[in-house]
């Protein structure tokens, strides 16, 4: 579940050596941070890769349309995953697609529904304003600094249509996902820190643990140049939620967080956000999407607290314990 310095060391050391420098692609900038801790004897490095197999749910929308560089799409894909221990959740997820750049849009523009295409990209994170109507008096409010998460693409090929098969049978684009790309269909591998304290949400038999990592940038898009970071949140389960809930640290005096690297799948889920309407005064629910972060497994990098420092701690706990049973 975790690594030594020495080893995440031969890690960033490999995956350094695999980063393309000085590379731009249409709106897209790679910039590489490595940092050299040397308090830590460890280099820390930024990454963010995104893989992303799965059909569109509709025709890309294209904004800005025939006006040659203000040109952006958005669109969604219907994607599956691998299974994780004791997660109940949405088998499949409907990833955001976003693109402002040049070299893909001819491509991008020729996509249909129901086409399977294959994304490599990074995730991005935006704070954006959320509106919604007071059910009571019809009042439009706005929820500011609000989040949305979405993959800008790098690469994307287009591997098959779909269409006919979905005429023949709605569940057939469905369980092509499942036979043939359900171990490379929606996954993530980033390492950031952490930068929240982890949390412990579920219960004994099933472990839930949340927690936010900050992730620097190293593709860098032009219309977000100001922003250098993402801050999405983990949610890890069963086993592998114990591990983080003991084993991580937060930022404090001054220390970062724990350097992880997450592999795993973006999941998007339905959640009813509460709203105080502006102009009545009356409190209100309205439908709302958030992005999580599930692991299939997760690597301990560097500052995290080790099985040593656990034991150590459980028997200075058991030894006073003790003393208080025998001068009680």
């Amino acid at each position: 579940m975790y690594t030594s310095s020495y080893t995440a060391g031969i890690f960033f050391a490999y995956f350094w050596n695999l980063v393309p420098k000085n590379v731009h692609s249409g709106n897209v900038f790679l910039k590489s941070h490595i940092y050299n801790k040397v308090e830590r004897s460890i280099l820390m490095a930024t990454h963010n890769q995104v893989r992303m197999v799965g059909f569109l749910l509709a025709h890309p929308k294209i904004i800005n349309e025939g006006q040659e560089g203000a040109e952006k799409a958005i669109f969604r894909i219907r994607t599956t995953h691998r299974d994780v221990d004791i997660y109940n959740g949405q088998q499949y997820q409907d990833v955001m697609i976003y693109y402002d750049g040049i070299e893909l849009m001819p491509r991008i523009k020729k996509l249909q529904q129901f086409d399977l295409i294959d994304i490599k990209g990074v995730f991005n994170i935006l704070t954006v304003n959320k509106k919604s109507n007071c059910p009571g008096c019809g009042q439009q409010n706005i929820k500011y600094r609000g989040s949305s998460t979405f993959i800008y693409p790098i690469s994307l090929v287009k591997l098959n249509a779909m269409r006919e098969a979905y005429e023949h049978d709605p569940q057939l684009p469905l369980r092509i996902l499942e036979k043939h790309f359900k171990e490379t269909s929606n996954q993530v591998l980033i390492v950031g820190t952490v930068v929240s304290r982890p949390e412990m949400i579920g219960d004994a038999k099933h472990p839930c643990c949340r927690y936010r990592l900050g992730v620097d940038r190293k593709y860098y898009i032009k219309t977000q140049s100001e922003i250098t970071a993402d801050y999405p949140w983990v949610y890890s389960y069963g086993q592998q939620a114990e591990y983080d809930y003991s084993h991580l640290k937060m930022p404090q005096d001054g220390e970062q967080g724990s350097l992880v690297l997450v592999d795993g799948f973006v999941q998007y889920r339905d959640v009813e956000a509460k709203m105080v309407c502006d102009a009545c005064g009356e409190p209100y629910t309205y439908h709302d999407i958030v992005t999580e972060f599930i692991p299939y497994s997760i690597e301990y990098l560097n500052n995290y607290i080790t099985d040593e420092e656990i034991a150590k701690k459980r028997e200075i706990e058991n030894r006073l314990n003790l003393a208080a049973i025998l001068q009680g």
